[in-house]
């Protein structure tokens, strides 16, 4: 019960505090304080006028004016939430404190009032209402100083009228009064209280964020350069790795070239394993390697006007073989808007046979169809669509999740001649997206897949290209 009533007493001080305040924390505290102070203070000051009446055998009318200043005070919160300024409040509240405080004291012994200790309300209600702000403070400081001496100058020059209050009254008016004050204090001082700690916590929360913020800045510097060297790596590597398999493959070809002159079966047989497997392990190199290009954003195009066409049948070319060893069947449709194509043709190509090949290894005995169309995207650009679909073996919704994530998808180690890593799909996601475009797939298991590839028709990349490091330069010269 006592956790409702707080809540809705903290819902009804929320309610009066203005929309202005409430963007600045600490306004918003002070305007709590203030507001707990101008609607519970009345209720403990107003005890002082009613000891007065019962105590005092000849109750008059100046009991009843300290009763209705005190009382005033509820009017403060409706003033703020009106829109009344808070420092205008602020002073006004405090002129009227120090009016009930000095007329209660003026008809009550003076010096020697038993209501006196709440003249040292004043200083820390000021400190309560307005923080650390020095201008204010002088101002209110200046008021006391002003009503207290005017309150001297007064008591001094104009007799207060008789109290004939009792001796034992006026003790016990004292402890009413002391007892009202000391619990006024209190309840503000446990309310700041509350705020301070507050503050603490929530600098100890910044504190512990900012320690955060920088720790997470160290661990992502020091991932950028794990990447970058492992980029470096890469390259160097795939370098290192493809200079002599082009050796292989080289040797290889001659001796397919001499078995076939000998006639000799079998060892024609072995030689195109060899062969087969080194150029399966160079296209791997490849792969790395642009992917390590692509992820130290280094990757250079070679963008100009070509034909799309020509572009579908270089792809289709290069993976007749695969197409047709597993006994499938290709058609092809485009549409007569496709034309030409401001792209790197090479890269192109690679997009396509890669999607070409993997429709093919896991398709036996079905159909392989390619459709290609232009149209303008939901940004009004031109967009090549090329959809490749596929009646093969589909894919397992598992792993259309991460099927173009690094080294996650292990789709093609499962039928394939070598094993796979499942990077030859995210090299070419990320080839698209570099060149401005995408690739989206479709997938039912059992049923085949559909990849299509949207490819702008002019270049939208706008990259910078970098100059060539070391190590492309060399690459370079071992592609010459």
């Amino acid at each position: 019960m006592l956790r409702t009533l707080a809540k809705s007493y903290q819902d009804l001080i929320d309610y009066f505090v203005p929309a202005s305040l409430k963007d600045d924390r600490e306004a918003t505290n002070q305007a709590r304080m203030f507001l707990i102070s101008h609607t519970f203070g009345p209720v403990l000051g107003n005890t002082v006028p009613l000891a007065l009446f019962v105590f005092d055998p000849t109750p008059g009318w100046d009991i009843l004016v300290l009763a209705l200043s005190i009382t005033s005070f509820w009017v403060f919160p409706f003033l703020l939430r009106a829109g009344a300024r808070y420092d205008s409040l602020v002073i006004t509240s405090v002129i009227n404190l120090n009016f009930c405080i000095l007329w209660s004291c003026y008809f009550n012994g003076g010096v020697t009032s038993p209501t006196l200790p709440w003249l040292l309300i004043i200083p820390i209600l000021s400190l309560f209402y307005i923080g650390g702000a020095k201008r204010l403070q002088v101002h209110l400081l200046s008021l006391f100083g002003i009503s207290f001496v005017l309150f001297l100058g007064l008591y001094n020059l104009i007799d207060p009228p008789i109290n004939d209050i009792p001796d034992v009254a006026l003790q016990a008016l004292g402890v009413v009064s002391t007892s009202a004050a000391l619990a006024y204090v209190a309840t503000m001082a446990i309310y700041y209280a509350r705020i301070f700690d507050a503050g603490v916590e929530l600098e100890n929360e910044v504190q512990r964020r900012r320690k955060a913020m920088h720790e997470l800045r160290e661990a992502v510097a020091t991932a950028d350069r794990a990447g970058l060297m492992k980029a470096e790596f890469l390259a160097r590597m795939s370098h290192e790795l493809r200079t002599p398999l082009n050796a292989v493959i080289g040797y290889s070809q001659i001796l397919k070239e001499d078995a076939y002159d000998i006639g000799g079966a079998q060892m024609d047989e072995d030689v195109d394993r060899i062969h087969d497997a080194g150029q399966y392990l160079l296209r791997l190199i490849n792969m790395i390697l642009d992917l390590s290009k692509i992820e130290a954003g280094r990757m250079q195009f070679d963008m100009k006007t070509l034909t799309v066409t020509d572009l579908i049948q270089s792809a289709i070319d290069g993976a007749r073989d695969t197409i047709d060893s597993n006994h499938n069947t290709l058609s092809l449709e485009i549409d007569p808007n496709v034309a030409e194509i401001e792209t790197d043709g090479a890269r192109m190509v690679q997009i396509m046979d890669a999607i070409l090949q993997n429709a093919a290894i896991y398709t036996e005995g079905g159909d392989i169809e390619i459709h290609c169309s232009l149209a303008a995207n939901a940004a009004g650009q031109d967009e090549y669509t090329i959809l490749i679909r596929d009646t093969g073996c589909g894919i397992a919704p598992e792993r259309m999740t991460n099927l173009f994530e690094t080294l996650v998808d292990s789709r093609d180690a499962s039928t394939s001649k070598y094993g796979g890593t499942g990077m030859n799909l995210t090299v070419t996601k990320r080839l698209c997206e570099a060149m401005g475009g995408g690739i989206d797939v479709e997938s039912t298991l059992g049923e085949g897949s559909c990849f299509t590839i949207r490819m702008p028709r002019k270049d939208t990349t706008q990259t910078v290209k970098p100059a060539a490091s070391p190590i492309e330069l060399a690459d370079e010269a071992v592609a010459a």
